[in-house]
């Protein structure tokens, strides 16, 4: 009787976690939350980051990059293990502009989705840039096998004033379908963000994916002292809140921790980030 109570309670527990990891993937293809608390922590409005974090959001920000900068993330959504997403990504600046990789996998045994993608950013001009990111996506189901799909992205970023930066990012153009069946989300992002002071930091973006509702997101940075910032933000459309921090050792090393709070009941998604960048010191 015991043991057919603890396999009814790990069926049971299974059969939830693919409920939420198919409704999470069918609205994530491509692993579009990664980054963990850097990016996490400002309501993923990151379309207008210009460090290694823009790998993850929109690559043509890394084009105003100087030196190398390697970032590892984790976050878990819903308070649940198995749906934890593991992000790393290393970027280097070069003559002919800036190249850079990123690794994805998110899910569980059960179901799992990997991303490797390949970027490139240039500067048109000191104050405008472009990229392109070349990706493979392999999707994982128990009992059903693999799937692969070779996805790009594109985006821009021009730096209007000191104040004012403007981006735009698309994930598949060309509309990729997983399969027969099944087109990969095609995903839009513009976003404005606005630098008032040397401590404050503001950020606003809209992003559409195809045949689903707007969403608008917002997030802050401020530097409370020296070193330490906190963040803050939120996606009103699905109606999720997110707080954090990040601290910087010497300028190059940044520690970050973000939590996020989503009012759909089913769980709140904390995230960590550690990053190096070889920047000079400031």
């Amino acid at each position: 009787m015991k043991n057919y109570m603890t396999d009814l309670h790990e069926f049971t527990h299974t059969i939830i976690l693919l409920f939420v990891c198919i409704c999470s993937v069918n609205s994530q293809n491509g692993i579009q939350n990664q980054g963990g608390a850097a990016t996490n922590g400002i309501g993923h409005a990151g379309v207008t980051l210009d460090d290694i974090s823009a790998m993850y959001t929109n690559q043509a920000g890394t084009a105003f990059m100087d030196g190398w900068a390697v970032d590892v993330s984790v976050d878990q959504r819903f308070d649940i293990p198995e749906l934890s997403t593991f992000s790393f990504a290393a970027a280097t600046s070069l003559d002919i502009g800036t190249i850079g990789v990123t690794v994805g996998q998110y899910g569980f045994d059960a179901l799992s989705e990997q991303k490797i993608g390949l970027s490139y950013a240039r500067l048109l001009t000191s104050k405008l840039s472009v990229s392109g990111q070349a990706n493979m996506l392999g999707f994982e189901i128990a009992d059903f096998g693999n799937t692969y799909a070779f996805t790009v992205e594109l985006g821009i970023y021009t730096q209007l004033s000191n104040k004012i930066h403007l981006a735009a990012h698309v994930f598949n153009p060309t509309s990729t379908k997983l399969n027969s069946n099944e087109e990969l989300d095609t995903r839009m992002k513009i976003g404005v963000k606005y630098i008032p002071s040397d401590r404050v930091t503001i950020y606003s973006e809209a992003e559409k994916i195809i045949d689903r509702d707007l969403q608008m997101k917002f997030g802050l940075d401020y530097e409370v002292i020296n070193d330490l910032d906190i963040m803050a933000g939120s996606n009103l459309t699905i109606q999720s809140f997110h707080v954090g921090f990040k601290y910087r050792i010497q300028n190059q090393f940044t520690l970050a921790a973000a939590f996020s709070y989503n009012n759909n009941l089913l769980g709140n998604s904390p995230g960590v980030s550690a990053q190096y960048w070889s920047r000079v010191m400031e």
